[in-house]
């Protein structure tokens, strides 16, 4: 029945040819197992304002620029992962995530998904108010590393749907050295063959996707006919379309080797590897310099009937500025086309009456329906301006609907000690059944405990 239903949602827009635009934002980088010890804020395009003392602060909390990212995916290689930082990360937030988030939370930014497969992180932010918006949210991870069972090398996907379009991001970190280009092509195929998104038909392999991001330490070196010195060479007379055609991974995708059905858009900068630590423009020229670090997308245009979905790349850059690593971060913003006005699985939720600290409060929660209930659903409280959706503060379980499934409406409470401070708080509904978040309230405020005369 929800099939159908979507289904039929689906049919309509298209009927009526409804459709917006949305930004996403790709970052890849080999970190080097550094710390993060630069000033991201210009690598993620964070807008600066000068106060009234002269001094650089962030732009306002409540007010993301018009042309910000709607979504950002940020894939990280290389990030320490020896067995004491594992331990740490599952205790603490893994440092480069957490600086990140701190850097995203005042413009409004929720880390909605996250995946490790050892140095390999990826993180998803989006702009809080589509968090309500993600459907079907899903991770995998694919190790490539001695045969497959070492996670050194391999990929981490995650994928969504925003707005009635799929969206698939992969982060991989490929074989390295030269002379490694057949490994490479097998680990890139590795990836794209084994990696299963079960849960979410038709969109199960990573290019069923209507929309796909690929990016990371790719690793493809340039032709062994040229020396590092003659590289370094060509770099300062500025003959980066010369040293572009002796690109392995331009010669894989024209050889249908690997990457063949995504795109990749022109390359202006300088190769971004391998820079000496603390420079901003000098090779190490004990390692030949190559574009390691890529980011490439797919559009599946004709997905649907009298529509075609587009994306539109706005950038593609690298960060010289980034000296900590012997890598270049490299970054590329789309704008891609989804459908407007969809709603599908929707939950609204309601506080009802005064909510107290120390003693909580009651909501009513109304399912659209197409919701079919988990037996783990839950509604939980988060504060207005949380960053994370690990950052809830307290929640209760969803009661046993009949035939779990909606139209319904249903009176929670949530009753404990928990809530200790004054404030702005939300409800959002997470679904165990669909793995995402189906409803988000508006700010509500939490009130003083009454006091007892």
């Amino acid at each position: 029945f929800t099939t159908f239903y979507c289904f039929i949602i689906l049919t309509i827009q298209l009927a009526l040819n409804k459709m917006e635009t949305i930004r996403v934002k790709c970052i890849t980088w080999n970190v080097q197992t550094g710390w993060p010890d630069q000033d991201l804020g210009p690598l993620l395009g964070l807008k600066r304002s000068k106060s009234s003392e002269g001094a650089v602060t962030s732009s306002s909390a409540k007010k993301t620029a018009p042309s910000a990212p709607h979504i950002y995916v940020i894939c990280l290689q290389e990030v320490r992962s020896q067995p004491q930082n594992m331990v740490m990360d599952m205790v603490f937030e893994e440092p480069w995530t957490k600086q990140i988030m701190d850097e995203l939370a005042p413009h409004g930014y929720v880390r909605i998904a996250g995946e490790r497969l050892q140095g390999c992180v990826t993180s998803v932010f989006v702009q809080r108010e589509i968090v309500p918006e993600l459907r079907d949210i899903h991770t995998a991870v694919i190790r490539t590393g001695l045969a497959g069972f070492w996670g050194n090398k391999g990929g981490v996907c995650v994928r969504f749907s925003v707005r009635g379009c799929s969206v698939c991001c992969v982060n991989s970190h490929l074989a390295a050295h030269d002379g490694g280009y057949e490994e490479r092509v097998q680990q890139y195929n590795t990836i794209l063959h084994t990696t299963a998104f079960p849960h979410t038909p038709p969109t199960t392999s990573i290019l069923y996707h209507d929309y796909v991001f690929w990016m990371g330490d790719l690793n493809f070196r340039l032709d062994p006919c040229i020396s590092a010195e003659e590289i370094n060479t060509r770099v300062r007379k500025g003959d980066i379309a010369g040293l572009y055609k002796l690109d392995e991974l331009n010669k894989a995708q024209t050889d249908r080797d690997a990457f063949e059905p995504l795109i990749e858009a022109p390359i202006t900068f300088p190769p971004t590897y391998k820079y000496k630590e603390k420079t901003i423009a000098e090779y190490d020229l004990n390692r030949r310099p190559a574009w390691t670090d890529r980011i490439l997308h797919q559009v599946l245009t004709d997905a649907y009937e009298n529509v075609k979905l587009n994306v539109q790349q706005n950038s593609y850059i690298a960060h010289p500025s980034y000296t900590q690593s012997d890598h270049k971060p490299v970054t590329a913003e789309y704008t891609i086309k989804v459908f407007s006005d969809h709603q599908e699985r929707c939950v609204t939720l309601s506080p009802l009456g005064e909510w107290r600290v120390g003693d909580g409060g009651a909501a009513t929660v109304t399912l659209d329906s197409d919701v079919l209930t988990g037996s783990f659903d839950y509604v939980a409280l988060f504060r207005e301006n949380f960053s994370s959706m690990e950052q809830y503060v307290s929640y209760c379980y969803l009661p046993n609907l009949e035939n779990n499934s909606g139209p319904a409406s249903v009176n929670v409470e949530m009753r404990d000690d928990l809530i200790q401070d004054v404030g702005k708080y939300r409800l959002v509904y997470v679904s165990r059944k669909y793995n995402c978040f189906l409803g988000m309230s508006d700010p509500f405020p939490v009130l003083p405990r009454l006091l007892l005369q």
